[in-house]
């Protein structure tokens, strides 16, 4: 992905190290490393509500079934079992169902949203005007619930 133009346009710190990571040739791991910035950690969270809503929302169950599958496989990672189970959990709780992630421990949250997150960047990828909308809404998200001192809202102009 052509992340490097649209670096600068993230709104937040965390933004831009989001974009970056995905960039990278091992996104999902490159975000992982992310997770001693709490700021960048919730801008992931939200950035994996709004990537699964937009990608779920009024699809069937079997879809996200689908969908696990061939992440994980695509990952090297085991396509069936506890893990599969907890991937599917996570993309329907960001849709709809909270609670089916309730059994979730969050080591493994935080893990399979790195997955997820970083799948945006799999050939052939997510335009890169998408993903900075994404990321854009993920932001606006975050500066919806966090304290008024720490809000910037939307893309900074260029």
């Amino acid at each position: 992905m052509g992340q490097t133009g649209t670096l600068d346009k993230a709104a937040t710190a965390a933004g831009r190290l989001i974009l970056e990571a995905l960039g990278e040739e091992r996104p999902a791991r490159s975000l992982s490393r992310l997770n001693d910035s709490p700021r960048a950690v919730r801008l992931l969270r939200e950035l994996f509500i709004v990537a699964v809503r937009r990608s779920f929302v009024g699809r069937e169950p079997r879809d996200v079934t689908r969908y696990v599958r061939d992440l994980l496989e695509y990952q090297s990672l085991p396509a069936q079992g506890e893990l599969a189970r907890e991937a599917e959990a996570m993309i329907r709780a960001g849709i709809s169902e909270p609670e089916l992630a309730n059994g979730v421990p969050e080591l493994r949250r935080f893990e399979l949203i790195c997955h997820v997150v970083g799948d945006l960047a799999r050939p052939p990828g997510v335009p890169d005007g998408e993903l900075l909308a994404l990321v854009d809404q993920a932001e606006q998200r975050v500066a919806r619930f966090d304290r008024p001192r720490n809000r910037v809202v939307g893309r900074r102009s260029m």
